[in-house]
């Protein structure tokens, strides 16, 4: 359990080290050149090179900010007051981890869902399903968000009948629509790895041995086939996790949802770009650690005592 921990910890220290580097790289390609005395209203400008000296100044600076996080400030947008970070980035750190979460959960209960009912319809249906899949899975970000929102808004328009908001005004927190999208592609990703992982399985020997012993398919796809897909698909957590992020830009501009990302976007300076990236990535890693003592490091455990 130490020694876990300790790994974690380092682990945490790495991961705190790579977001601080990436999040400061416009430094190292682009500094700030200065106004000349007698074009006072000239717009500052980027200037284009290498310069590792600002890289690390700027590195500096903001581990400094960093250690002194409850003074952190930004200037509100459309106003000239100047607010601390903290409480005001919580509220839309907590908003975007709710997005997140539940959208992952929602992919995974039904990618499980899906695929069970798959492995009973004939193989020429399986086959339709698994191109029709590819083609969803093409779909751009854009096309899915519009799409929705086109339909909420024609339901509307015959029925009166106004099934979600489809677009957030002055702040709103809007759910179902986010919360759709965001599960729908990541879901299609889940059923077609989630589907194969259980063909992977199913051809072991001790599914062969469960059935030969009398034991129902439903059953053993549950029971004994589904912990071992479970574990694989944690392993696989991180890249889904990414791919929820990369959507959720998106997917935060188009339905006007003031989260993580977008309050990042308002206010780009160093520290709240590094501060927004530690608490996106720092769920994951504690979400790993409690995987990583609670379960098996692979699924051969499940494989050697299922039946």
């Amino acid at each position: 359990m130490a020694r876990k921990f300790i790994h974690f910890m380092a682990s945490l220290a790495a991961l705190t080290a790579s977001v601080v580097s990436i999040c400061h790289l416009p430094a190292l390609i682009f500094r700030d050149t200065p106004v000349p005395e007698d074009k006072p209203f000239m717009q500052m400008e980027k200037e284009f090179g290498f310069f590792p000296a600002e890289f690390f100044v700027q590195i500096k600076s903001t581990l400094i900010k960093l250690l002194h996080w409850n003074d952190i400030s930004y200037i509100a947008q459309g106003t000239d007051v100047k607010r601390k970070i903290f409480p005001y980035i919580l509220e839309s750190y907590t908003y975007s981890l709710t997005l997140l979460f539940v959208s992952l959960l929602i992919s995974l209960l039904f990618a499980v869902t899906l695929t069970i009912v798959t492995l009973y319809l004939p193989s020429f249906i399986q086959k339709a399903i698994g191109q029709i899949s590819l083609i969803l899975e093409s779909l751009p970000d854009v096309f899915v968000v519009f799409s929705l929102q086109l339909g909420a808004v024609w339901v509307f328009k015959h029925t009166d009948l106004l099934v979600t908001e489809p677009y957030a005004v002055s702040g709103q927190k809007i759910y179902f629509l986010p919360i759709l999208t965001l599960s729908l592609i990541p879901m299609i990703y889940l059923y077609k790895n989630t589907l194969f992982m259980y063909q992977n399985e199913l051809g072991k020997p001790y599914v062969e041995l469960g059935a030969a012993k009398g034991l129902g398919k439903f059953y053993i796809l549950i029971k004994h086939v589904f912990p071992n897909v479970l574990l694989s698909f944690f392993y696989n957590l991180k890249f889904m996790y990414l791919l929820l992020i990369s959507h959720m830009i998106i997917l935060e501009y188009m339905y006007n949802i003031y989260g993580l990302l977008q309050f990042i976007t308002n206010h780009p300076s160093y520290e709240i770009i590094t501060v927004g990236v530690i608490l996106l990535t720092l769920p994951l890693a504690l979400l790993f650690l409690v995987i990583k003592l609670l379960l098996p490091k692979g699924v051969t455990y499940y494989d050697q005592t299922a039946v």
